[in-house]
């Protein structure tokens, strides 16, 4: 018996060591009890929020099952967009949206189960309020929506909604603190539509509740419909010259709509006209396709019309409007305004789209001017010395880099291998990055001159690279004597209508930003100087080869549609890139006037899966979506960090293996790759940028290491994959084809029809891969696998291939022979196929210690029952 109890012991003591390993396995899927990740961060569009960084983590509150963030103080009347980031993933679809009805303290709730739920919620419990009553006037129709703009919105009409009570009036409850004064007006939901009454309205909290009744005497206007809607929905997206393209209107109404129409221009001019009757350009019908009635009441009707087939190079512009018949006046789609003058103006341009084939072959290399190189050290007229007043200090201001730097340094690039220079920009301005222009067409004295510039452009020509510009067409500087003289005169100004301004003296500005006011492209002017005397400027006199293009989604798309007609007559291989910081819809609806995109879902994935243990698989969910939404012309540019974002060298701990994989991956997956200077040397951050609160992107700009401060063995590491870049096109235009991924593994192949690789990515442990059951052939035949670096070539053994991955290792494999049949994807699990992997000892699994345990002491207690009943 005492035998018995210690075999039984024995299997109790292994099951409790092996417990924990199940359970950790075992919580795989989201729980309740705390979650399910280990971290959400919420990311946004209005300050303080921002689109990086981790300044706005959430808890978990286990009484209402969701991750909550802390008061976030926003402004009123702002439409919101915004993200949750979980365990270092963007969480997948477009942006979530919601409108702050007032200035306050808000928190945001992340729902695990229910991710798009959008849940915003005041943070702050006001002691004060007020309840507005409203009697409309006589005629307004009833299916209205009644709004208040005020100073805790900042005057918008579009965001706080009235509620129509059962005797007719409208009401609305305002919190605040006692004794605070509450300024007021009224509207239809848009600014187009507001009371005629030329003062502000004016009401004071107090702690019992004020009641105001109010009476509008009349309207400004009042909405054909609740909302009309086009939003760019035209098919196809880029038409081409044999293409009618379709437009699709959707309108939310109470009241009857009976007709529609668009007016069009094919000649740059802006389309006009209304109810049918085109002045500008010509008009097509819109009919009715179908209508919905509401739930909540009303109606939603689609209309579509057709824009006839249009010459390639063609721009083409057009307005929509609805209207009753029955009634006066019409509403157009998307400002919902009542002339063709406020209307959105959409446009897309007819083409067979290409994008440059220099830029598909290129390896891209970002200089941040101010910190690379100083090259001459008598036109540091604003540098500050960092001994003198600290490196925290420094970064903030100039640091002597210039035009003379880069030349000098072209050597090295051209060393290094790439062909492909991009430079910040350079502009008159007050700050070293140079997105604050004080002039458009000139250089600051800090970085050189146009002399200068263009000498650089021309070495850098004469040894076969290109060049391109970092442009800023969405603001200038608020010391631009354009904006001085708008701010200085008003309306007298012949720059006024150049930019946006309010009532109230504010205009529009860049994220808010009073130094950077924004321009108004749209205004026929500002666009034709922006147009042929700025982006002509520098291609033509100054002699860039294309833009990278700060801030596009600033600009209206009917701009960009331009933009590229006056680039590609100006030359075709021009190249223009978007800086798009959004989800990859909306990064894609500038394909057909751009030709590509810096690729942030990139960088964002890289990072989860390199610096913060994140899983392959979602590098490869990465690789196959944008294959599946991006157009195949439209480049995407790969980047692991930039001015913008933390040194991806300080993001992996400094650990220089981390940096070789990922950057090996990036060079060999589709996209065209971009290396930020002194990433390949190096360059990390002095300082965590997590520790301070403003310019942290000081860190992510420190000046260029040199000579002996440089890591050679990674810096070789560059050039090899460069050279392996462009030594095989089907790295750069070849098809992609995923053979495996997993967590820690990712890999898949790369063919066009001079060459086919197969690339390995192995983020865990030493591996040995069976090349026969990766593919599932029973054995392999006529094949071999050349090592592109080594030269070793991988003959076939026992009818399969074996390679060995080490740890944190990657490789890469000239396929020779026939190799066919792949399956790709989630048919193969490396985990589960005893034939495909071949663990080569470097770590076990500690299941097969607990079968071979288990089948040890079930062995043995089988054997002590036989032999004691034996002996019985």
């Amino acid at each position: 018996m005492k035998r018995l109890s210690m075999v039984f012991l024995c299997l109790l003591i292994l099951l409790t060591t092996f417990v924990p390993t199940f359970a950790q396995v075992g919580f795989a899927q989201w729980s309740a009890e705390d979650g399910g990740y280990e971290n959400v961060v919420l990311r946004g569009s209005v300050a303080p929020l921002t689109w990086d960084g981790y300044d706005h983590p959430l808890v978990f509150d286990e009484s209402e099952g969701a991750w909550v963030s802390e008061p976030i103080n926003l402004p009123g009347g702002q439409n919101v967009e915004y993200k949750f980031v979980y365990d270092s993933e963007w969480m997948p679809g477009e942006n979530l949206e919601f409108t702050t009805a007032q200035a306050g303290e808000y928190q945001f709730v992340f729902y695990p189960q229910d991710e798009r739920r959008v849940d915003v919620r005041p943070a702050v419990d006001y002691e004060g309020e007020l309840t507005l009553q409203l009697e409309l006037p006589e005629g307004t129709p009833d299916w209205v929506v009644v709004t208040v703009a005020s100073n805790l919105n900042n005057f918008t009409y579009t965001t706080t909604e009235m509620t129509k009570e059962e005797n007719g009036l409208y009401s609305l409850t305002v919190e605040g603190n006692p004794g605070e004064t509450f300024e007021y007006r009224y509207g239809l939901g848009d600014i187009l539509y507001q009371e005629m009454n030329p003062d502000n309205r004016s009401a004071v909290f107090s702690e019992t509740g004020t009641l105001i009744e109010d009476k509008v005497e009349g309207w400004t206007g009042i909405p054909i419909a609740t909302n009309v809607v086009h939003d760019f929905n035209h098919s196809p997206f880029i038409p081409t010259e044999n293409d009618d393209v379709v437009i699709s209107v959707e309108i939310e109404h109470h009241g009857p709509i009976t007709h529609g129409a668009i007016y069009f221009t094919t000649d740059g001019a802006s389309p006009d006209g209304a109810r049918g009757n085109a002045v500008v350009g010509q008009t097509a019908e819109l009919t009715l396709v179908q209508t919905n009635e509401q739930d909540r009441g009303g109606f939603v009707s689609v209309f579509e019309g057709i824009i006839p087939a249009q010459e390639n190079e063609t721009p083409v512009k057009y307005k929509i409007d609805v209207w009753n018949e029955a009634g006066e006046g019409s509403q157009f789609a998307d400002t919902n305004s009542l002339t063709a003058r406020e209307a959105t103006e959409f446009a897309y341009y007819v083409d067979d789209f290409r994008s440059p084939q220099w830029a598909k072959d290129a390896v891209i290399y970002h200089i941040f001017v101010d910190r690379f190189k100083d090259g001459n050290k008598d036109n540091n007229y604003d540098t500050v010395d960092a001994d003198e007043v600290g490196l925290e200090e420094a970064l903030k201001d100039w640091m002597g880099g210039d035009l003379e730097g880069v030349i000098e340094k072209l050597d090295y690039l051209e060393e290094l291998g790439v062909n492909t220079i991009y430079l910040s920009p350079v502009f008159e301005g007050p700050y070293s990055h140079g997105y604050h222009p004080m002039d458009f067409l000139n250089i600051d004295r800090n970085f050189g001159s146009l002399e200068l510039l263009q000498q650089l452009i021309s070495d850098a020509k004469s040894r076969d690279m290109k060049v391109i510009y970092d442009m800023v067409p969405n603001h200038n500087s608020n010391l631009h004597p354009f904006f001085e003289d708008a701010l200085a005169l008003g309306s007298e100004s012949p720059y006024y209508d150049w930019y946006t301004f309010y009532e109230d003296g504010s205009y529009e500005a860049f994220y808010g930003i009073e130094s950077l006011p924004q321009l108004n492209n749209d205004h026929d002017e500002a666009r034709d100087y922006m147009l042929n005397e700025v982006i002509p400027f520098w291609l033509e006199e100054v002699g860039f080869d294309g833009y990278r293009l700060d801030y596009a989604k600033g600009p209206s798309y009917s701009f960009w549609v331009d933009f590229r007609h006056a680039v590609k007559q100006l030359d075709k291989d021009y190249l223009i890139i978007g800086e798009i910081w959004d989800s990859r819809n909306k990064i894609n609806s500038y394909s057909g006037k751009l030709d590509g995109a810096l690729d942030f879902g990139f960088h964002d994935t890289f990072k989860g899966a390199f610096a913060e243990e994140g899983s392959l698989r979602n590098v490869s969910n990465l690789v196959q979506e944008n294959l599946e939404i991006y157009h195949s012309e439209y480049i995407m540019t790969s980047f692991l960090d930039n001015h913008d974002v933390p040194r991806f060298l300080h993001e992996v701990g400094n650990d220089t293996k981390k940096l070789k994989q990922a950057s090996f991956t990036q060079f060999t997956l589709p996209g065209t790759p971009m290396i930020y200077y002194g990433t390949e040397v190096g360059l990390s951050q002095t300082k965590d940028h997590n520790d301070y609160s403003d310019w942290k992107d000081r860190w992510y700009r420190e000046m260029m290491i040199w000579d002996e401060e440089q890591d050679q063995e990674l810096l070789a590491h560059y050039k090899n994959i460069i050279a392996l870049r462009a030594e095989y096109s089907a790295l750069r235009t070849g098809s992609y084809a995923e053979i495996f991924a997993n967590d820690d593994m990712l890999i898949f192949e790369r063919e066009d029809a001079e060459s086919r690789l197969l690339l390995i990515v192995n983020k865990g442990v030493d591996r040995t891969l069976n090349l026969a059951s990766l593919y599932k052939f029973e054995e392999l035949r006529d094949v071999s696998l050349l090592n592109v670096w080594t030269g070793e070539e991988h003959q076939i053994e026992e009818g399969t291939i074996r390679l060995r991955t080490g740890e944190t290792g990657f490789a890469a494999f000239e396929i020779k022979g026939e190799l066919t049949e792949v399956v790709t994807g989630a048919d193969v699990d490396v985990e589960k196929n005893k034939e495909v992997e071949e663990n080569a000892g470097s770590e076990t699994n500690p299941y097969v210690f607990f079968l071979i345990g288990l089948i040890v002491i079930l062995f043995a207690a089988v054997s002590y029952f036989l032999n004691n009943r034996s002996k019985k």
